[in-house]
């Protein structure tokens, strides 16, 4: 890494009336995050932004606000800390970080049972049962959830029309008209949702479970954010029974739910086109067999 990041972690860390011991480097994917340690005993996580910008302006300000929501509730969440000015987020060097609570355990990518997974169903329920009680108009910040390309991206999915053909630009039409009639007859008014629930954003110490990263705030329906969750989990059927022991599991017909798991892979598989990463054939290869699998089968 960089010297560039660890100095920025620790511009955005004067910003806190937090007297640091240590700043370390924990891990890096889409953002990076760094362990802080304080003289008191206490310990944080700084997320420092990447310099891509795939989401809305406001979207920090608006995860922060929710979680902090969420967290006051009594949701297993990591809160955001305040900085000495009262700001949720604090720009250091053009990059958008926060400052959360330290959560003690390990991801589920590194520990899964269907117990822990079952939780993370009743927790994403509970998050939804929270969202639901205030749908209002979309808050600025929120990713959109009645586009299929939501993040604020270019499409760049015609760059692989030579290994593809038009599979993929025709996939997008596809599932864009199955989300035009999801919200022509939406079941049930639109909220906010975690937009990301995976192995990588649940937190396990024990059998207690945090939900972390809601950096993909979105507004949509509940459907949408159990079908993201669905292709990224193992044990599905311990999230369903999970979910449903606090809140109605979302129906819909199998059509519309393919179209949905399409919509998240062409989604992402645009991402990653722009991220560009290491293993980039393996990536494409991952997220659009299943589109061009979908596509084939609809004929």
């Amino acid at each position: 890494m960089s010297g560039e990041l660890p100095a920025l972690a620790c511009d955005a860390l004067r910003a806190y009336d937090v007297a640091v011991a240590d700043c370390s480097f924990a891990v890096q994917a889409f953002n990076t995050v760094f362990r802080v340690a304080a003289t008191d005993g206490a310990q944080y996580a700084l997320r420092v932004g990447s310099e891509l910008r795939i989401h809305a302006d406001d979207c920090e300000a608006l995860e922060a606000a929710w979680v902090n929501e969420l967290h006051t509730a009594g949701l297993p969440v990591a809160p955001v800390v305040h900085a000495r000015d009262g700001a949720l987020v604090i720009d250091a060097g053009g990059r958008r970080c926060l400052l959360f609570e330290w959560v003690r355990g390990r991801t589920l990518r590194e520990h899964v049972t269907p117990e822990l997974v079952h939780a993370a169903g009743a927790l994403t329920a509970a998050v939804h049962e929270h969202a639901s009680r205030n749908p209002g108009e979309r808050p600025a910040g929120a990713l959109r959830g009645d586009r299929v390309l939501s993040f604020s991206l270019a499409n760049r999915l015609d760059e692989l029309r030579p290994r593809f053909g038009g599979a993929l630009p025709d996939a997008v039409a596809r599932a864009q008209a199955a989300l035009d009639g999801l919200w022509r007859d939406p079941p049930h008014p639109p909220h906010l949702l975690h937009g990301d629930v995976n192995l990588g954003n649940v937190m396990a110490d024990g059998d207690r479970i945090t939900l972390l990263d809601f950096q993909d705030v979105a507004w949509g329906f509940e459907v949408q954010d159990v079908v993201i969750a669905m292709l990224s989990l193992e044990h599905r059927d311990a999230f369903r029974t999970g979910y449903a022991s606090v809140r109605t599991w979302p129906e819909v017909d199998p059509e519309t739910w393919a179209a949905l798991e399409a919509a998240r892979h062409l989604n992402i598989l645009n991402f990653g086109l722009h991220l560009r990463p290491s293993a980039l054939d393996g990536f494409v290869a991952r997220h659009a067999q299943p589109i061009v699998a979908w596509m084939t089968d609809s004929r």
